[in-house]
């Protein structure tokens, strides 16, 4: 783990519920921005959450930008890149010492729509074993579209369904969360006590599959895992790992062989390392290279432009 320089002092002195807002970033700089000035904006009292940075050594000037534009934001750089997993366990480690009573961690490519962190809290503060709390997931380049309510998770075959608005949940119409098996992990609001309970994620996973694997062992431990229907945030989908198409390739894989190995029944691990050498393997190397090529596409006519 690199050498982590802090800088500010996060204070709070009031008693409603207080929030530290973790972001993990790496030459994101922009999104960063922007997702920073979102949450700038948002319909909550400002001395009940902080906002935390966690950067993985970038060299596209992050660190100034966020200095110079948000001063205010605590800012732990690390020298090189630790990866995400381990930086936001860094996060973590930090909130649960200021004794805050949620952690809402993002990606550095979402941005948040103003009433989001308090429709959040206000699902959490309804039971205490609701543990873990996500919001619906917008498309940032289709803003009314939504892209992610939660997934049902099959273990016989390591496929997680993803749920339908208006079908799988919230059907009815007063329905202000719904619980789901996991949730899309770029923006998520924790309370401390599941931490504490479980410990922080798994820093095995590295990126991708790790807030799955959280989530199973949050709810095994009986902590409710929902997503809350008026909570919105805008997600602009892998926009530091579509960079690095074969490395995001082979994470996908390679941890969603690992969770499984890790949370599925013998009898389910019977069935799904078959299915995963015959199905899995080969259904990415062919949607994968599709992916790859309309990435590519795309950044070949931005740059024609």
């Amino acid at each position: 783990m690199g050498k982590a320089i802090i800088k500010n002092n996060i204070t709070h002195s009031t008693p409603l519920p207080r929030v530290l807002i973790i972001i993990v970033n790496w030459n994101g700089r922009d999104d960063l921005l922007e997702l920073l000035a979102s949450i700038k904006n948002l319909n909550y009292p400002k001395d009940n959450y902080k906002i935390m940075v966690i950067d993985n050594g970038s060299s596209d000037g992050s660190q100034t930008a966020i200095s110079q534009s948000f001063p205010d934001v605590y800012l732990l750089e690390n020298k090189r890149n630790i990866g995400y997993v381990k930086a936001v366990n860094q996060g973590i480690a930090n909130g649960l010492n200021m004794a805050v009573d949620y952690v809402w961690i993002f990606n550095n490519d979402v941005t948040v729509e103003e009433n989001s962190l308090r429709k959040l809290v206000e699902a959490g503060q309804q039971d205490e074993n609701i543990g873990v709390i996500a919001p619906v997931i917008y498309s940032y380049n289709s803003p009314e579209k939504i892209d992610n309510v939660g997934y049902k998770i099959n273990f016989w075959i390591g496929r997680l369904k993803r749920l339908k608005f208006g079908r799988d949940v919230f059907q009815n119409y007063n329905d202000t969360y719904a619980e789901v098996d996991s949730q899309l992990g770029c923006s998520t609001l924790i309370k401390s006590t599941v931490f504490k309970m479980i410990g922080n994620f798994q820093a095995i996973y590295n990126l991708y599959f790790e807030e799955t694997d959280f989530n199973i062992r949050a709810r095994k431990k009986g902590f409710r895992v929902v997503v809350v229907k008026d909570a919105k945030v805008w997600h602009k989908t892998a926009s530091t790992m579509n960079k690095f198409i074969l490395r995001r390739a082979y994470l996908l894989l390679r941890n969603l062989f690992l969770f499984e190995l890790l949370n599925a029944k013998t009898k389910h691990l019977l069935v799904f390392i078959p299915y995963y050498f015959l199905i899995h393997l080969p259904y990415f190397l062919i949607c994968g290279s599709i992916y790859g090529l309309k990435v590519k596409l795309r950044k070949s006519r931005k740059g024609s432009i």
